[in-house]
């Protein structure tokens, strides 16, 4: 990536590692600043606290974690639905993810309390990737409103799934594509309903 600060990179690489092997809230800055090789005041000079750093890294992982959603579901080629295939890729990348997993298992409160400041990014990094996945035109078609609303959508059943306990299992691609026919697809906005097809 053009312009990209390597000290920054191995701040946030350092700083994964770190939030992994301890979690988000036990981690010292110290910690961070000796794996990535840097003076905690070159820390200081990029976050002024270990919230902000804490954000940063969340923001780097949700920007790589949807791209990847987005990728892999544009590869993939035409799909059945593209709202349920979108939420199912969504709940299976964000468990099999080395930090972001852990953060909702031991720390669902820290979750909650990232979502409500972070909320309008992690809706943009969502609308960036179906942007991406829809067919060609259908953005267009049903509007930006409508693409945030289906972001907005996709983000909440999907906290709700990852958070919450459930009566029936999600743990299987069908799982999820099961819970999101009967569950996630009659919550769409109304623009949404009709499935896109090219």
């Amino acid at each position: 990536m053009p312009g990209a600060d390597p000290t920054l990179e191995a701040i946030l690489d350092a700083a994964v590692v770190e939030f992994e092997r301890h979690g988000f809230r036990r981690v010292a800055l110290d910690d961070v600043a000796r794996r990535a090789q840097v003076s905690r005041t070159t820390i200081y000079r990029r976050f002024s606290n270990k919230d902000e750093l804490v954000a940063a890294v969340i923001e780097r992982e949700n920007v790589r974690l949807f791209t990847d959603i987005a990728n892999e579901l544009k590869q993939a080629g035409p799909q059945a639905n593209y709202y349920v295939e979108a939420f199912t890729l969504s709940l299976l990348k964000f468990r099999h993810h080395r930090v972001l997993d852990q953060m909702i298992t031991d720390e669902p409160g820290l979750v909650l309390e990232l979502a409500g400041q972070h909320y309008s990014a992690a809706i943009e990094r969502m609308a960036e990737a179906l942007r991406v996945i829809f067919p060609t035109g259908f953005t267009e078609r049903i509007g930006e409103q409508a693409v945030t609303e289906l972001a907005d959508t996709i983000l909440r059943y999907a906290a709700m799934a990852l958070l919450l306990p459930s009566a029936q299992p999600l743990e299987t691609a069908d799982d999820i594509r099961a819970f999101a026919r009967r569950h996630f697809l009659p919550s769409l906005p109304v623009a949404l309903r009709a499935v896109p097809t090219g």
